[in-house]
């Protein structure tokens, strides 16, 4: 209780939880001990939980009621070879061996062995009932920056308080995303990024050259429009917003494809890493994606625009 309130203390976390953590071998209860058992991250959590949101993928998340109950990350169950419903025996090191069934499956990238269980029971069985090893604080705003101030604070806090914490610059959870994608997913991510621009480039490069055969075409038209009193500012102004109409016509055809291809894109990424990736559309990215179009589009039609204005009426209305 000492631990939680000198958290809360700090005006910028919301909640604080303690949680219960061991390391130990898992395997189906019908299977005798052996040197193949699933090495596993015993996570003993309040329940209902504030901090954690489980992605589930089969069962339920862990109830109030439950007590030798877990919940499984689908790696760990397909690795020891158990679904929802089965039982498993968790024998951790220098204590003794339990049984547990399993009522769900959930997904989590950064936690593979992870196995998640009610806090009370696995602090029983581990024999240290009141002492939670893990404190997990939410923040109210939760970006990386206040996440790294607050986490810097109470390191502070709690030593000024004679406690020492075991932690380190990776205790956050956009530092672990930040490792995450340091790593293979980042390189895949700069890629992809490369893609788009190189097809952004393309992109324009092939509307400047449409506006371009458009002008040649429409000289006659362009030299009626100047006799009849056109100025050359309105000839441009025309030019540069048919170049700006047909980039918002193309990104509002690919808004709707760019859901089903990112759906694959993940999905293919997901077959060859050899794990779960999950897709999420982004608002943010269409909007900005509207942004760059449309000052590609201002770009590519610049020089088309330009070439129009300098077309006299005498040579216009001459061209065959």
């Amino acid at each position: 209780e000492a631990v939680e309130e000198i958290a809360l203390a700090h005006p910028e976390v919301t909640s604080v939880e303690m949680w219960g953590f061991a390391s130990g071998t898992l395997r189906p209860m019908d299977r005798p001990e052996s040197n193949d058992d699933v090495s596993a991250n015993i996570r003993g959590l309040p329940v209902p939980t504030e901090t954690y949101v489980p992605q589930m993928r089969a069962g339920r998340w862990l109830r109030p009621d439950d007590t030798y109950a877990v919940v499984l990350n689908q790696k760990l169950a397909e690795k020891i070879g158990v679904g929802v419903g089965d039982w498993v025996t968790l024998d951790i090191p220098l204590k003794r061996e339990s049984h547990w069934q399993v009522v769900g499956l959930l997904f989590e990238v950064f936690n593979e062995n992870a196995a998640h269980v009610p806090r009370d029971t696995l602090l029983k069985e581990t024999r240290e009932v009141g002492r939670a090893t893990i404190l997990r604080v939410q923040t109210a705003h939760q970006d990386a920056d206040s996440e790294a101030a607050v986490a810097a604070d109470l390191r502070q806090f709690y030593e000024a308080n004679g406690l020492k914490l075991q932690a380190d610059d990776t205790d956050t959870a956009h530092k672990i995303t930040e490792d995450i994608l340091s790593g293979g997913i980042q390189i895949i991510t700069s890629l992809l990024a490369a893609m788009a621009v190189v097809i952004a480039v393309v992109g324009g490069v092939s509307l400047s050259g449409v506006l371009s055969i458009n002008v040649l075409e429409r000289r006659r038209e362009i030299g009626v429009m100047r006799a009849i009193g056109a100025s050359s500012l309105q000839i441009f102004k025309l030019l540069v917003g048919e170049g700006l109409l047909l980039g918002w016509l193309s990104w509002l055809i690919a808004l709707p494809l760019s859901i089903p291809a990112g759906s694959l894109l993940t999905y293919g990424l997901s077959a060859i890493m050899g794990g779960e990736l999950t897709y999420k559309y982004s608002p943010v990215g269409m909007l900005y994606w509207l942004a760059i179009i449309t000052v590609l589009s201002i770009v590519a039609s610049i020089l088309p625009a330009r070439g129009a204005t300098r077309i006299s009426v005498r040579e216009s209305l001459a061209y065959q």
